[in-house]
C-alpha cells in the first residue's frame, strides 16, 4: 500500500512537470494563451517521451543522446550542491550547539549578524567570494581556489563554499530555535535536577527529539538553495545542469533537467516520510467539521469596536522600535521615488562627453569620480534609475506578497474545514512535490515567452507583462502559502476555546473573525514579510538570466551590441544589465542596485522582528531587550548625583513626637 502511494505520488508530480514543461507554447508566434497550441504541443511532448529514438539533445547544433549528455552536467551540479549542503548541515549544527553554551548577550550578537548575513542576495554573495580570493592573490600571490572556471575545466571549492553558506544560515536558525524550545520542556529540568551535564542532555535527548522538525524544515531550505544553485554556477562560469538547460530550451529537454532534479530530492524525502516516519493519525479523530458557515445576526455596535480592536492592534506595532525603523525606511524609498518620478524631467539623464576647461575628461561609462554613483555604458546615470526604479520593486513586491497572502489565507479555509482529510493529505504531498523544484526554473520556464522581446518587437503591453508577471510569480507559491495556513488553522481548531465556541453553536464566521483571525494575525504579517524578501530574490535571480520587470528590450540590428535592458529601469533590471561588471572593474554598475536590495531586505527583516515581539507581549511571553545603553546612561546619572556627605542622626526627622519623647528619654 505504501508503495502505491509513493508511486502515485510521483506520477503527480510528473504530470505538474509536463504542464510546466509545455507553457512556453501558450505564447508561441505572437499570441497570448493560446490553448490549443499549448495542448498540441503537451501532446507532442507525451509522444515524444514514449519515443526513445527522440531523446535527443542538440549540442552546437548536432543532436546528441538526450541522457547521456545531461548526465555529465547533471553529476556536477549534484555534487556541488550536496557537498554544500552536507558542508551546510555540519557546520550549522556545530555552531548551534555551540551557541547553546553561550551567555545571553553573546547569543544577541550572533542572531544580528546571522541577520545581517541572510539579508545578503546569494549574487552579492558569490561576488563577495570572488572578489575576495583576487584580494588574497593580490596581497600573496596565492591562489588558494580558482574563482571562476575556463572552458571545461571543473572548480569545487568556491562554488561549494557559496551554495553552503545560505542554507547553514537558515538550518542554525531553525536548529537553535527548536533546541532552545525543546530546553524549556519539563524532561530537560528533572534531568539537570538528576544532576546530568548540559552537554550530555543536549547530545543525548535534545538533538534526537529535535531531528524530526529538522527534517521537514530542511525542505525549504533546500528549495530555496536549489534557486541559488543556478545563480552560482552562472556566476562561477560553470558547465553544469544551468548551461544544459540555456542552450536547448526545447520541453523534451526541460522535462529531463525537472525530473533529474526532481527525483533525488522526492525519493529522499517522500520516501522517508512514507517508509521511515510513522503517520499520526491521531489529528483524523478531531472533528476540522465547521458549524453553520452564516450565524444568527449581527449585534449592534460590533464594527466599531472591531475597528478600535484593530487601530489598536496596529498602534502597538508602530510602539515597537524595530517595526517602526522598517516600516520608515521602506516608506521612505517608496515616497522619495514617487516624488521624483512626478517631478523630474527628463527621468534619467544622460551623460555622453563631460568636459573640464573643455577638455574632455570621460566618456560613457562615467565613473563616480565624475557623476555621482555613476554611469551605464549608454551613458544613463545610476542615481537617476534607481530612483525610478525604486517604486516599481517595492509596490510590485509588496503587491505580489500581499496577493499570496491573502488568496492563501482564503483557500485555506475550505482546504482546512471541508474537504476530507484523505483528499487534504494527497493535496499536501502533491503541492510537497514543488519543494523538490527550482522556483527560478519554473519561474523562467513560465515568464521568457512574455517577458523577452522577440525579434518582431512586443505584441502585448507593458501594462499586460506586468499583470501576467504578478499572476505567474503569485500562483507559483500560492499552494505552499495556503497549505501553511491551512495546517495553522488545524492546530488553533485543538485549542480548549475553539472546542468551546462550537459547542455553544458559535457559527463559522464568528469562529473564523473573533478567533482564527486574531491568532493568525500576527502569523500572516510574518509571512507577509517572508513573501516580500522571497519576491526580491526571485526578482534578482530572473535580472540575472534577463528577465526584467515589464519587459526585457534587445536590439537586433546588425552593427549594434547593446546589453539588455528594462523597459522600466527597475532594479533587477540593471543587476541584469550589469551581472559581469566586477570582473571588468567597473562596480558602480551593479553594488548600488545591491546595496538598495540589501536595506530593503533588512528593512523587511526589522518588520517581521517587530512583529514577533508585539505577537509574542500579547500571548505574554516575556522578551529579553537589550537596553544596555539606558542601563549605562542610568548608572552614570546615579553616579552623577550621589551626595558626598553621609547623613547624621540630627538630619532624621520624625513626625510622631511621642515617639521622639520616648526615644529622648530611652
Amino acid at each position: 500500500m505504501k508503495i502505491i502511494r509513493f508511486l502515485s505520488y510521483y506520477v503527480l508530480g510528473v504530470i505538474g512537470i509536463l504542464l510546466i514543461s509545455t507553457s512556453p507554447a501558450l505564447f508561441r508566434e505572437g499570441s497570448f494563451f493560446n490553448v490549443s497550441s499549448y495542448f498540441s504541443e503537451l501532446q507532442m511532448l507525451v509522444g515524444s517521451i514514449l519515443n526513445p529514438s527522440e531523446w535527443v539533445y542538440f549540442f552546437k547544433g548536432n543532436p546528441v543522446p538526450l541522457f547521456e549528455h545531461l548526465w555529465e552536467p547533471y553529476r556536477y551540479s549534484m555534487i556541488v550542491f550536496f557537498a554544500g549542503i552536507i558542508l551546510a548541515v555540519v557546520v550549522a549544527f556545530i555552531l548551534a550547539f555551540g551557541t547553546m553554551f553561550l551567555p545571553k548577550w553573546a547569543k544577541s550578537v550572533v542572531e544580528r549578524v546571522l541577520n545581517l548575513l541572510e539579508s545578503i542576495p546569494d549574487l552579492l554573495l558569490a561576488f563577495c567570494l570572488q572578489l575576495f580570493i583576487v584580494w588574497l592573490y593580490k596581497q600573496t600571490e596565492i591562489l588558494f581556489v580558482d574563482f571562476a572556471a575556463v572552458g571545461s575545466e571543473k572548480i569545487y571549492g568556491l562554488p561549494i563554499i557559496a551554495v553552503s553558506v545560505l542554507p547553514m544560515i537558515m538550518l542554525y536558525k531553525v536548529i537553535l530555535m527548536l533546541m532552545e524550545d525543546e530546553v524549556s520542556r519539563s524532561y530537560v529540568q528533572m534531568a539537570r535536577s538528576k544532576g546530568l551535564e548540559k552537554s550530555v542532555i543536549l547530545n543525548v535527548h535534545v538533538l534526537r527529539n529535535i531531528m524530526k522538525s529538522v527534517f521537514y524544515h530542511s525542505k525549504i531550505i533546500i528549495w530555496v538553495s536549489l534557486s541559488s544553485l543556478f545563480i552560482f554556477e552562472y556566476i562561477f562560469n560553470m558547465n553544469g545542469i544551468t548551461t544544459a538547460f540555456f542552450n536547448d530550451f526545447r520541453p523534451i529537454v526541460t522535462t529531463a533537467i525537472m525530473l533529474l532534479l526532481f527525483t533525488p530530492f522526492f525519493i529522499i524525502y517522500q520516501g522517508t516520510e512514507v517508509f521511515v516516519f510513522k503517520d499520526d493519525d491521531a489529528s483524523d479523530h478531531i472533528n476540522w467539521k465547521m458549524n453553520t458557515f452564516v450565524g444568527s445576526g449581527y449585534s449592534k455596535g460590533q464594527g466599531n469596536k472591531s475597528f478600535k480592536e484593530i487601530m489598536g492592534e496596529v498602534g502597538a506595532h508602530f510602539k515597537n522600535v524595530k517595526f517602526l525603523i522598517g516600516f520608515l525606511v521602506i516608506t521612505t524609498m517608496l515616497s522619495i521615488s514617487l516624488v521624483y518620478t512626478f517631478t523630474a524631467d527628463p527621468l534619467v539623464d544622460q551623460f555622453f562627453h563631460i568636459y573640464e576647461d573643455n577638455k574632455l575628461v570621460s566618456a560613457a561609462p562615467h565613473s563616480p569620480e565624475f557623476v555621482f554613483l555613476g554611469t551605464t555604458e549608454l551613458g544613463f546615470s545610476i542615481f537617476d534609475q534607481l530612483l525610478v526604479g525604486a517604486k516599481y520593486t517595492i509596490l510590485f513586491a509588496l503587491a505580489v506578497a500581499f496577493m499570496r497572502m491573502i488568496i492563501g489565507f482564503i483557500l485555506a479555509v475550505p482546504f482546512a474545514f471541508f474537504l476530507p482529510s484523505k483528499l487534504q493529505k494527497g493535496m499536501e504531498k502533491l503541492i510537497d512535490g514543488m519543494h523538490f523544484l527550482p522556483l527560478t526554473l519554473i519561474a523562467y520556464v513560465l515568464l521568457s515567452p512574455v517577458l523577452l522581446m522577440p525579434m518582431g518587437g512586443f505584441t502585448t503591453t507593458e501594462f499586460e507583462r506586468i499583470l501576467y508577471q504578478g499572476i505567474i510569480m503569485t500562483i507559483l507559491v500560492v499552494p505552499l502559502v495556503t497549505i501553511l495556513f491551512g495546517n495553522e488553522m488545524k492546530l488553533l481548531m485543538k485549542e480548549e476555546f475553539v472546542m468551546s465556541t462550537k459547542v455553544m453553536g458559535g457559527s463559522s464566521v464568528h469562529l473564523i473573525r473573533k478567533h482564527l483571525l486574531p491568532h493568525l494575525s500576527s502569523r500572516m504579517g510574518v509571512v507577509f514579510g517572508q513573501q516580500f524578501i522571497q519576491t526580491l530574490l526571485l526578482m534578482i535571480h530572473l535580472g540575472v538570466f534577463n528577465l526584467y520587470f515589464g519587459g526585457t528590450k534587445k536590439t537586433f540590428a546588425p552593427f549594434q551590441n547593446d546589453p539588455p535592458t528594462s523597459t522600466t529601469f527597475e532594479w533587477s533590471g540593471l543587476i541584469g544589465a550589469s551581472k559581469d561588471s566586477l570582473m571588468t572593474g567597473r562596480w558602480w554598475y551593479i553594488i548600488p542596485a545591491l546595496v538598495c536590495f540589501v536595506i530593503l531586505i533588512v528593512s523587511m527583516q526589522l518588520i517581521i522582528s517587530g512583529i514577533k515581539e508585539v505577537q509574542q507581549v500579547r500571548v505574554g511571553v516575556p522578551i529579553e531587550r537589550t537596553n544596555w545603553w539606558r542601563k549605562l546612561l542610568q548608572n552614570r546619572k546615579a553616579k552623577r548625583y550621589r551626595p558626598s556627605w553621609e547623613p547624621e542622626p540630627e538630619d532624621f526627622v520624625f513626625t510622631h513626637e511621642p515617639d521622639i519623647e520616648r526615644r529622648k528619654q530611652g
